[in-house]
Protein backbone atom coordinates (compact mmCIF):
# COMPACT_ATOMS: atom_id res chain seq x y z
CA UNK A 1 0.00 0.00 0.00
CA UNK A 2 2.77 2.43 0.88
CA UNK A 3 4.44 1.96 -2.51
CA UNK A 4 1.05 2.53 -4.26
CA UNK A 5 0.56 5.75 -2.38
CA UNK A 6 4.03 6.91 -3.10
CA UNK A 7 3.48 7.08 -6.93
CA UNK A 8 0.72 9.71 -6.92
CA UNK A 9 2.90 12.74 -6.49
CA UNK A 10 6.55 13.40 -6.34
CA UNK A 11 5.97 15.31 -3.16
CA UNK A 12 4.26 12.39 -1.47
CA UNK A 13 6.91 10.03 -2.79
CA UNK A 14 9.59 12.22 -1.35
CA UNK A 15 7.72 12.50 1.93
CA UNK A 16 7.10 8.80 2.09
CA UNK A 17 10.68 7.89 1.35
CA UNK A 18 12.21 10.38 3.70
CA UNK A 19 9.68 9.60 6.41
CA UNK A 20 10.15 5.84 6.12
CA UNK A 21 13.90 6.08 6.00
CA UNK A 22 13.97 8.44 9.03
CA UNK A 23 12.00 5.95 11.13
CA UNK A 24 14.31 3.10 10.13
CA UNK A 25 17.41 5.17 10.78
CA UNK A 26 16.06 6.22 14.22
CA UNK A 27 15.30 2.58 15.04
CA UNK A 28 18.79 1.53 14.00
CA UNK A 29 20.37 4.37 16.00
CA UNK A 30 18.36 3.47 19.11
CA UNK A 31 19.44 -0.11 18.73
CA UNK A 32 23.10 0.87 18.50
CA UNK A 33 22.82 3.04 21.62
CA UNK A 34 21.23 0.21 23.59
CA UNK A 35 23.93 -2.15 22.39
CA UNK A 36 26.65 0.27 23.51
CA UNK A 37 25.01 0.71 26.91
CA UNK A 38 24.78 -3.05 27.38
CA UNK A 39 28.45 -3.47 26.44
CA UNK A 40 29.45 -0.65 28.80
CA UNK A 41 27.42 -2.19 31.61
CA UNK A 42 29.04 -5.57 31.02
CA UNK A 43 32.49 -3.96 31.10
CA UNK A 44 31.69 -2.18 34.38
CA UNK A 45 30.50 -5.44 35.92
CA UNK A 46 33.60 -7.26 34.70
CA UNK A 47 35.84 -4.48 36.06
CA UNK A 48 34.07 -4.66 39.41
CA UNK A 49 34.47 -8.41 39.56
CA UNK A 50 38.13 -8.09 38.64
CA UNK A 51 38.62 -5.46 41.37
CA UNK A 52 36.94 -7.68 43.96
CA UNK A 53 39.08 -10.59 42.84
CA UNK A 54 42.24 -8.50 43.19
CA UNK A 55 41.18 -7.32 46.64
CA UNK A 56 40.55 -10.86 47.83
CA UNK A 57 43.79 -12.02 46.23
CA UNK A 58 45.69 -9.15 47.88
CA UNK A 59 44.12 -9.93 51.27
CA UNK A 60 45.04 -13.58 50.90
CA UNK A 61 48.57 -12.62 49.92
CA UNK A 62 48.90 -10.34 52.96
CA UNK A 63 47.45 -13.03 55.18
CA UNK A 64 49.86 -15.57 53.77
CA UNK A 65 52.81 -13.19 54.17
CA UNK A 66 51.77 -12.37 57.73
CA UNK A 67 51.44 -16.04 58.57
CA UNK A 68 54.83 -16.69 56.99
CA UNK A 69 56.40 -13.88 59.03
CA UNK A 70 54.83 -15.24 62.19
CA UNK A 71 56.07 -18.72 61.41
CA UNK A 72 59.55 -17.39 60.65
CA UNK A 73 59.52 -15.32 63.85
CA UNK A 74 58.37 -18.32 65.85
CA UNK A 75 61.06 -20.43 64.24
CA UNK A 76 63.70 -17.80 65.18
CA UNK A 77 62.64 -17.48 68.84
CA UNK A 78 65.59 -18.68 70.90
CA UNK A 79 64.51 -17.56 74.37
CA UNK A 80 61.07 -17.51 76.02
CA UNK A 81 59.77 -16.64 79.46
CA UNK A 82 56.32 -16.81 80.99
CA UNK A 83 56.34 -13.28 82.39
CA UNK A 84 53.46 -14.05 84.75
CA UNK A 85 55.82 -16.42 86.56
CA UNK A 86 58.76 -14.01 86.78
CA UNK A 87 59.54 -13.23 90.43
CA UNK A 88 62.70 -11.15 90.03
CA UNK A 89 64.94 -9.52 87.44
CA UNK A 90 68.55 -8.44 87.95
CA UNK A 91 70.98 -6.72 85.60
CA UNK A 92 73.93 -4.32 85.62
CA UNK A 93 72.97 -0.65 85.92
CA UNK A 94 75.06 2.50 85.93
CA UNK A 95 75.68 2.27 89.68
CA UNK A 96 75.94 -1.51 90.06
CA UNK A 97 73.49 -4.39 90.05
CA UNK A 98 69.80 -3.45 89.91
CA UNK A 99 67.33 -5.98 91.28
CA UNK A 100 63.55 -5.82 91.10
CA UNK A 101 61.29 -8.31 92.86
CA UNK A 102 57.58 -8.97 92.63
CA UNK A 103 55.84 -9.10 96.01
CA UNK A 104 52.06 -9.50 96.15
CA UNK A 105 51.77 -8.46 92.49
CA UNK A 106 53.77 -5.29 93.17
CA UNK A 107 57.28 -4.72 91.86
CA UNK A 108 59.73 -3.40 94.43
CA UNK A 109 63.43 -2.82 94.89
CA UNK A 110 64.58 -4.92 97.88
CA UNK A 111 67.44 -2.48 98.49
CA UNK A 112 65.16 0.58 98.87
CA UNK A 113 61.96 0.47 100.90
CA UNK A 114 60.60 3.79 99.57
CA UNK A 115 61.12 2.92 95.90
CA UNK A 116 57.97 2.67 93.78
CA UNK A 117 58.27 1.04 90.37
CA UNK A 118 57.28 2.78 87.18
CA UNK A 119 54.72 0.38 85.71
CA UNK A 120 55.59 1.21 82.10
CA UNK A 121 59.27 0.50 82.72
CA UNK A 122 58.75 -2.94 84.28
CA UNK A 123 56.31 -3.91 81.54
CA UNK A 124 58.94 -2.97 78.96
CA UNK A 125 61.52 -5.20 80.64
CA UNK A 126 59.07 -8.09 80.81
CA UNK A 127 58.12 -7.65 77.16
CA UNK A 128 61.79 -7.79 76.15
CA UNK A 129 62.39 -11.15 77.87
CA UNK A 130 59.04 -12.77 77.09
CA UNK A 131 60.09 -13.86 73.61
CA UNK A 132 63.52 -13.12 72.13
CA UNK A 133 63.96 -13.67 68.40
CA UNK A 134 67.25 -13.79 66.58
CA UNK A 135 67.96 -12.41 63.14
CA UNK A 136 71.08 -14.54 62.72
CA UNK A 137 72.74 -17.46 64.46
CA UNK A 138 76.53 -17.46 64.47
CA UNK A 139 79.14 -20.04 65.36
CA UNK A 140 81.58 -18.44 67.78
CA UNK A 141 83.97 -21.42 67.78
CA UNK A 142 85.39 -20.30 71.09
CA UNK A 143 86.17 -16.74 69.96
CA UNK A 144 83.63 -14.85 72.04
CA UNK A 145 85.71 -11.69 72.41
CA UNK A 146 84.87 -10.51 68.90
CA UNK A 147 81.21 -10.39 69.96
CA UNK A 148 81.82 -8.77 73.34
CA UNK A 149 80.77 -11.98 75.07
CA UNK A 150 84.05 -13.11 76.60
CA UNK A 151 83.08 -10.74 79.40
CA UNK A 152 79.45 -9.79 78.64
CA UNK A 153 78.50 -6.12 78.81
CA UNK A 154 75.45 -7.14 80.80
CA UNK A 155 73.95 -10.28 82.28
CA UNK A 156 70.20 -10.38 82.76
CA UNK A 157 69.22 -12.82 85.49
CA UNK A 158 65.59 -13.96 85.65
CA UNK A 159 64.05 -15.91 88.52
CA UNK A 160 60.71 -17.68 88.20
CA UNK A 161 58.22 -18.47 90.95
CA UNK A 162 59.04 -22.21 90.73
CA UNK A 163 62.70 -21.55 91.49
CA UNK A 164 63.90 -21.77 87.88
CA UNK A 165 66.76 -19.44 86.92
CA UNK A 166 67.31 -18.08 83.42
CA UNK A 167 70.10 -15.90 82.11
CA UNK A 168 70.70 -13.76 79.05
CA UNK A 169 74.24 -12.63 78.20
CA UNK A 170 74.44 -9.37 76.26
CA UNK A 171 77.48 -8.49 74.16
CA UNK A 172 78.45 -5.73 71.75
CA UNK A 173 76.36 -4.02 69.10
CA UNK A 174 77.09 -4.78 65.46
CA UNK A 175 78.31 -1.52 63.89
CA UNK A 176 76.69 -2.30 60.54
CA UNK A 177 73.27 -3.64 61.48
CA UNK A 178 73.10 -2.04 64.96
CA UNK A 179 71.86 -5.36 66.32
CA UNK A 180 73.08 -6.88 69.57
CA UNK A 181 75.05 -10.08 70.02
CA UNK A 182 73.74 -12.27 72.83
CA UNK A 183 73.82 -15.78 74.23
CA UNK A 184 71.33 -17.88 76.12
CA UNK A 185 74.07 -20.13 77.51
CA UNK A 186 77.28 -18.72 78.91
CA UNK A 187 80.45 -19.42 76.91
CA UNK A 188 78.63 -21.62 74.38
CA UNK A 189 79.55 -21.67 70.70
CA UNK A 190 76.15 -20.29 69.71
CA UNK A 191 75.89 -16.53 69.38
CA UNK A 192 72.73 -14.81 68.24
CA UNK A 193 71.90 -11.38 66.87
CA UNK A 194 68.73 -9.54 67.88
CA UNK A 195 66.95 -6.23 67.37
CA UNK A 196 65.70 -6.17 70.97
CA UNK A 197 67.14 -3.11 72.74
CA UNK A 198 68.63 -4.88 75.77
CA UNK A 199 71.48 -2.35 75.89
CA UNK A 200 69.17 0.65 76.47
CA UNK A 201 66.19 -0.95 78.24
CA UNK A 202 68.31 -2.80 80.81
CA UNK A 203 70.49 0.18 81.72
CA UNK A 204 70.52 3.32 83.83
CA UNK A 205 70.14 4.10 87.51
CA UNK A 206 67.52 3.02 90.00
CA UNK A 207 65.89 6.45 89.76
CA UNK A 208 65.28 5.85 86.04
CA UNK A 209 62.87 3.04 86.93
CA UNK A 210 61.00 4.88 89.68
CA UNK A 211 57.44 6.17 89.51
CA UNK A 212 57.21 9.96 89.69
CA UNK A 213 54.36 12.35 90.34
CA UNK A 214 53.23 14.06 87.14
CA UNK A 215 53.14 17.84 86.96
CA UNK A 216 49.51 18.95 87.50
CA UNK A 217 47.60 19.56 84.28
CA UNK A 218 45.56 22.72 84.77
CA UNK A 219 43.73 24.60 82.03
CA UNK A 220 44.55 28.33 81.84
CA UNK A 221 40.91 29.36 82.12
CA UNK A 222 40.55 27.57 85.47
CA UNK A 223 43.50 29.37 87.10
CA UNK A 224 42.50 31.98 89.68
CA UNK A 225 45.73 33.11 91.33
CA UNK A 226 49.53 32.99 91.03
CA UNK A 227 51.43 33.74 94.22
CA UNK A 228 55.03 34.37 93.16
CA UNK A 229 57.29 34.39 96.22
CA UNK A 230 60.89 35.51 95.58
CA UNK A 231 63.67 37.12 97.59
CA UNK A 232 62.95 40.34 95.70
CA UNK A 233 60.01 41.49 93.57
CA UNK A 234 57.41 39.06 94.88
CA UNK A 235 53.90 39.60 93.54
CA UNK A 236 50.44 38.09 93.28
CA UNK A 237 48.43 37.79 90.07
CA UNK A 238 44.69 37.51 90.65
CA UNK A 239 42.44 36.35 87.79
CA UNK A 240 38.91 37.37 88.72
CA UNK A 241 37.27 35.63 85.77
CA UNK A 242 35.53 38.74 84.42
CA UNK A 243 38.14 39.59 81.78
CA UNK A 244 40.04 41.52 84.41
CA UNK A 245 43.22 40.70 86.27
CA UNK A 246 45.06 42.54 88.99
CA UNK A 247 48.65 42.41 90.16
CA UNK A 248 49.63 43.11 93.75
CA UNK A 249 53.19 44.05 94.70
CA UNK A 250 55.14 43.41 97.91
CA UNK A 251 53.65 46.51 99.55
CA UNK A 252 50.14 45.28 98.85
CA UNK A 253 49.42 47.89 96.17
CA UNK A 254 47.06 46.49 93.55
CA UNK A 255 46.78 47.57 89.91
CA UNK A 256 45.11 46.30 86.79
CA UNK A 257 47.26 43.76 84.98
CA UNK A 258 47.95 43.41 81.27
CA UNK A 259 45.65 40.60 80.12
CA UNK A 260 47.96 39.52 77.30
CA UNK A 261 50.94 39.08 79.62
CA UNK A 262 48.88 37.24 82.21
CA UNK A 263 47.54 34.95 79.48
CA UNK A 264 51.09 34.13 78.34
CA UNK A 265 52.12 33.16 81.87
CA UNK A 266 48.97 31.05 82.30
CA UNK A 267 49.78 29.21 79.06
CA UNK A 268 53.38 28.63 80.16
CA UNK A 269 52.32 27.10 83.48
CA UNK A 270 49.63 25.02 81.78
CA UNK A 271 52.21 23.58 79.35
CA UNK A 272 54.83 22.60 81.94
CA UNK A 273 55.95 18.98 81.92
CA UNK A 274 58.96 17.52 83.70
CA UNK A 275 61.96 17.66 81.39
CA UNK A 276 63.92 15.15 83.49
CA UNK A 277 63.19 13.05 86.57
CA UNK A 278 66.36 13.16 88.66
CA UNK A 279 65.62 11.78 92.12
CA UNK A 280 62.62 10.06 93.67
CA UNK A 281 63.82 10.40 97.27
CA UNK A 282 66.19 13.34 97.59
CA UNK A 283 68.05 13.86 100.86
CA UNK A 284 70.32 16.72 99.78
CA UNK A 285 68.46 19.71 98.37
CA UNK A 286 71.49 22.02 98.57
CA UNK A 287 73.06 20.75 95.35
CA UNK A 288 69.91 21.73 93.45
CA UNK A 289 69.46 25.10 95.15
CA UNK A 290 66.20 23.83 96.60
CA UNK A 291 67.15 24.24 100.24
CA UNK A 292 66.47 27.94 99.66
CA UNK A 293 64.49 28.17 96.37
CA UNK A 294 64.83 31.28 94.26
CA UNK A 295 61.07 31.13 93.66
CA UNK A 296 58.08 29.39 95.18
CA UNK A 297 55.05 29.54 92.90
CA UNK A 298 51.64 28.74 94.35
CA UNK A 299 49.01 28.15 91.68
CA UNK A 300 45.37 28.30 92.72
CA UNK A 301 42.69 26.96 90.38
CA UNK A 302 39.19 25.54 90.16
CA UNK A 303 38.46 21.88 89.52
CA UNK A 304 34.75 22.13 88.83
CA UNK A 305 33.39 23.82 91.94
CA UNK A 306 36.31 22.70 94.10
CA UNK A 307 39.16 25.12 94.83
CA UNK A 308 42.60 23.50 94.56
CA UNK A 309 46.22 24.58 94.59
CA UNK A 310 49.75 23.28 94.16
CA UNK A 311 53.17 24.64 95.08
CA UNK A 312 56.24 24.59 92.85
CA UNK A 313 59.70 25.32 94.28
CA UNK A 314 62.31 26.41 91.72
CA UNK A 315 66.02 26.07 92.46
CA UNK A 316 69.21 26.63 90.49
CA UNK A 317 69.67 26.61 86.74
CA UNK A 318 71.56 23.67 85.25
CA UNK A 319 74.17 23.83 82.48
CA UNK A 320 71.46 23.48 79.81
CA UNK A 321 69.31 26.38 80.96
CA UNK A 322 66.76 24.19 82.74
CA UNK A 323 65.69 24.68 86.35
CA UNK A 324 65.65 22.18 89.20
CA UNK A 325 62.17 21.93 90.66
CA UNK A 326 60.19 20.27 93.43
CA UNK A 327 56.42 19.84 93.71
CA UNK A 328 54.42 20.22 96.93
CA UNK A 329 57.33 19.46 99.28
CA UNK A 330 57.67 15.98 97.79
CA UNK A 331 61.20 14.48 97.90
CA UNK A 332 61.20 14.13 94.10
CA UNK A 333 63.58 16.30 92.04
CA UNK A 334 62.88 17.21 88.43
CA UNK A 335 63.99 19.73 85.84
CA UNK A 336 61.77 22.13 83.92
CA UNK A 337 62.73 23.84 80.68
CA UNK A 338 63.71 27.45 81.28
CA UNK A 339 61.27 28.92 78.75
CA UNK A 340 58.33 28.01 80.99
CA UNK A 341 59.72 29.78 84.07
CA UNK A 342 61.80 32.74 82.86
CA UNK A 343 58.90 35.21 82.76
CA UNK A 344 57.94 34.39 86.34
CA UNK A 345 61.51 34.46 87.63
CA UNK A 346 62.62 37.68 85.96
CA UNK A 347 59.45 39.77 86.31
CA UNK A 348 58.08 42.03 89.02
CA UNK A 349 54.61 43.41 89.65
CA UNK A 350 55.46 46.36 87.40
CA UNK A 351 56.08 43.95 84.50
CA UNK A 352 52.36 43.15 84.45
CA UNK A 353 50.95 46.63 84.85
CA UNK A 354 48.20 47.27 82.37
CA UNK A 355 49.09 49.64 79.54
CA UNK A 356 45.48 50.80 79.38
CA UNK A 357 44.82 53.90 81.45
CA UNK A 358 42.53 56.15 79.45
CA UNK A 359 39.23 54.34 79.05
CA UNK A 360 36.02 55.89 80.40
CA UNK A 361 32.69 54.62 79.11
CA UNK A 362 30.72 57.37 77.43
CA UNK A 363 27.68 56.04 79.25
CA UNK A 364 29.31 56.98 82.57
CA UNK A 365 30.35 60.47 81.43
CA UNK A 366 28.85 63.60 82.94
CA UNK A 367 31.36 66.00 81.38
CA UNK A 368 34.89 66.18 80.00
CA UNK A 369 37.08 69.25 80.50
CA UNK A 370 39.82 69.57 77.87
CA UNK A 371 42.68 72.04 78.44
CA UNK A 372 45.18 72.92 75.70
CA UNK A 373 47.32 76.02 75.30
CA UNK A 374 45.74 77.54 78.38
CA UNK A 375 42.17 77.27 77.04
CA UNK A 376 39.64 74.91 78.60
CA UNK A 377 36.63 73.50 76.76
CA UNK A 378 33.79 71.57 78.35
CA UNK A 379 32.23 68.64 76.52
CA UNK A 380 29.08 66.98 77.73
CA UNK A 381 26.02 65.16 76.52
CA UNK A 382 22.50 66.18 77.40
CA UNK A 383 19.74 63.61 77.44
CA UNK A 384 16.12 64.72 77.16
CA UNK A 385 12.91 62.70 77.26
CA UNK A 386 10.26 63.57 74.69
CA UNK A 387 6.54 63.58 75.34
CA UNK A 388 6.34 60.18 73.72
CA UNK A 389 8.74 58.76 76.29
CA UNK A 390 11.69 58.56 73.90
CA UNK A 391 15.15 59.86 74.74
CA UNK A 392 17.06 62.33 72.61
CA UNK A 393 20.71 63.22 73.11
CA UNK A 394 22.44 66.52 72.43
CA UNK A 395 26.21 66.69 72.12
CA UNK A 396 27.51 69.95 73.56
CA UNK A 397 30.85 71.76 73.51
CA UNK A 398 30.94 74.91 75.62
CA UNK A 399 27.13 74.62 75.72
CA UNK A 400 26.84 74.71 71.93
CA UNK A 401 25.37 71.72 70.12
CA UNK A 402 27.77 69.98 67.74
CA UNK A 403 27.68 67.10 65.31
CA UNK A 404 27.51 63.75 67.11
CA UNK A 405 30.19 62.12 64.93
CA UNK A 406 32.70 64.91 65.52
CA UNK A 407 32.03 64.71 69.27
CA UNK A 408 32.36 60.92 69.52
CA UNK A 409 35.38 60.78 67.16
CA UNK A 410 37.29 63.05 69.53
CA UNK A 411 36.00 61.33 72.65
CA UNK A 412 36.99 57.82 71.55
CA UNK A 413 40.39 59.08 70.41
CA UNK A 414 40.88 60.20 74.04
CA UNK A 415 39.73 56.99 75.73
CA UNK A 416 41.46 54.52 73.36
CA UNK A 417 45.05 55.50 74.19
CA UNK A 418 47.45 52.87 75.57
CA UNK A 419 50.90 53.36 77.04
CA UNK A 420 54.10 52.37 75.31
CA UNK A 421 55.56 51.51 78.70
CA UNK A 422 54.71 52.00 82.36
CA UNK A 423 57.05 53.96 84.63
CA UNK A 424 57.77 52.54 88.06
CA UNK A 425 57.55 56.00 89.64
CA UNK A 426 56.14 59.42 88.79
CA UNK A 427 58.91 61.74 87.52
CA UNK A 428 59.58 64.75 89.71
CA UNK A 429 60.18 66.96 86.68
CA UNK A 430 58.21 66.99 83.45
CA UNK A 431 58.19 68.95 80.22
CA UNK A 432 55.52 71.42 79.15
CA UNK A 433 51.90 70.42 79.56
CA UNK A 434 50.52 69.48 76.13
CA UNK A 435 47.00 68.31 76.97
CA UNK A 436 44.91 67.82 80.08
CA UNK A 437 41.71 65.76 80.30
CA UNK A 438 39.46 65.80 83.37
CA UNK A 439 36.54 63.34 83.26
CA UNK A 440 33.65 63.85 85.67
CA UNK A 441 31.53 60.73 85.94
CA UNK A 442 27.84 60.42 86.68
CA UNK A 443 28.65 59.15 90.19
CA UNK A 444 30.56 62.37 90.92
CA UNK A 445 34.05 60.84 90.76
CA UNK A 446 36.80 62.34 88.62
CA UNK A 447 39.59 60.96 86.48
CA UNK A 448 42.45 63.26 85.45
CA UNK A 449 44.97 62.50 82.69
CA UNK A 450 47.73 64.96 81.75
CA UNK A 451 50.21 64.69 78.87
CA UNK A 452 53.65 66.34 79.06
CA UNK A 453 56.33 66.77 76.42
CA UNK A 454 59.05 64.11 76.80
CA UNK A 455 61.03 63.79 73.55
CA UNK A 456 60.44 63.60 69.82
CA UNK A 457 58.69 60.23 70.13
CA UNK A 458 56.83 60.20 73.44
CA UNK A 459 54.75 62.11 75.91
CA UNK A 460 54.87 61.44 79.62
CA UNK A 461 51.34 60.83 80.87
CA UNK A 462 50.42 61.17 84.55
CA UNK A 463 47.12 59.77 85.80
CA UNK A 464 45.20 58.32 88.77
CA UNK A 465 45.51 61.41 90.98
CA UNK A 466 49.14 61.84 90.00
CA UNK A 467 50.17 58.46 91.40
CA UNK A 468 51.00 56.67 88.15
CA UNK A 469 52.97 57.53 85.03
CA UNK A 470 53.73 56.10 81.60
CA UNK A 471 55.18 56.94 78.22
CA UNK A 472 52.72 57.29 75.35
CA UNK A 473 53.42 57.53 71.64
CA UNK A 474 53.04 61.07 70.29
CA UNK A 475 50.81 59.85 67.48
CA UNK A 476 48.00 59.27 69.97
CA UNK A 477 48.12 62.88 71.19
CA UNK A 478 48.43 64.16 67.64
CA UNK A 479 45.24 62.30 66.72
CA UNK A 480 43.42 63.74 69.74
CA UNK A 481 44.44 67.33 68.99
CA UNK A 482 43.52 67.02 65.30
CA UNK A 483 40.05 65.73 66.15
CA UNK A 484 39.67 68.45 68.80
CA UNK A 485 40.47 71.11 66.17
CA UNK A 486 37.78 69.71 63.86
CA UNK A 487 35.30 69.73 66.72
CA UNK A 488 36.09 73.33 67.69
CA UNK A 489 35.68 74.42 64.07
CA UNK A 490 31.97 73.69 64.57
CA UNK A 491 31.80 76.49 67.13
CA UNK A 492 32.95 79.17 64.70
Amino acid sequence: MDSDLCIYTSTSVYYCRTGSLGIKEKTLMDGKKIKKLVIALILVILAGLAYLFLLRYSDKQKEAESQKEQEEAAASVVFETDTDEVSSISFSGDDGILTFEKKNDTWICPDDSVFQMNENKIQKLLADISSVSCTRELDARGDLAQFGLEEPANTIQISLSDGTEKDLYIGDKNTSTHELYFQTEEKSDKVYMTKTAFDSDFAGKLQDFAAYTDFPKVKPETMTEFDVDKEEDSYVLIMTGDDQCTVEDEEGESQLANLNLVGMVQDNVSNIIWYQDLEYNCSDYVKYGLDDPQMVLTVKYKDGEEAKEFELSVGDEDENGNYYARLNELPEIHTIRGEYLTDLLKSSAASYWSLTYSFVSIGDLDKLEVTRDGATHVLRKETQTTKGGLESVKWLVDEQEVDEKLFTDFYYACVSVTAQERLESVPEETGDEALKLVYTLTDGSKKEITYYEEDQNFYTVIYEDGTKAAHTNKLYVKTMTEKLDRLLEELK
